[in-house]
């Protein structure tokens, strides 16, 4: 599994906010600090709230768990969903655009979810029927894309960042660098992962 650094780094602040009230609860009240673990320290801030809450320091307190808080739901639920441009919609005479609505799953890595057209609500694919829209979207625009980024890889296939570039080594991707960010060409990903 891939490890969540973004997590990791909230959990150790948690810890750290938790240990600091708890030593501070500790220390007035001439009591033992329990050990450093979250769910203790927890337990122990919580069966001290009252005395805390009466405390010159609740106001920081409050706006320090506030701000962890949220940074810790920023971490489990990122932005629910992104939308990537994919090129013009390949019905007939329509004249959207499509764009592929991303979703998150349970916070750990965004999967991609379906297709929609901007201007027909009916024009939708699953996620399982996007390679067959790849020769009409080709077809249709005027201007296909062959560049991708390895964030965009990543979106629309499912793919770990570590395993892409790994995989464009494996496979000798074609790639170019603009403003420091790495693009790998199309051909190449779609030869390599197919379809």
């Amino acid at each position: 599994m891939p490890f969540n650094t973004a997590a990791a780094d909230v959990r150790a602040h948690i810890i750290a906010l938790l240990a600091s009230w708890a030593s501070l609860v500790a220390d007035e009240r001439a009591v033992e600090a329990p050990p450093r673990r979250v769910d203790l320290l927890a337990g122990f801030v919580r069966a001290n709230l009252t005395w805390l809450s009466g405390h010159g320091a609740a106001q920081d307190a409050v706006e320090e768990f506030g701000v962890l808080t949220r940074a810790a739901r920023r971490v489990c639920e990122p932005r629910p969903v992104r939308t990537v441009p994919v090129g013009d919609c390949v019905r007939a005479g329509c004249t959207g655009k499509l764009r592929a609505v991303v979703k998150a799953v349970s916070g750990i890595s965004p999967r991609p979810s379906e297709i929609r057209c901007s201007a027909d609500e009916s024009h939708w694919w699953a996620y399982e029927e996007w390679t067959s829209l790849e020769t009409g979207v080709k077809r249709r625009s005027a201007a296909v894309r062959t560049w991708y980024s390895v964030s965009d890889i990543g979106l629309l296939r499912g793919i770990p960042a570590g395993s892409i570039y790994r995989l464009a080594n494996q496979h000798q991707w074609r790639r170019q660098k603009v403003s420091g960010k790495v693009y790998y060409h199309h051909a190449d990903v779609t030869a390599a992962l197919g379809g």
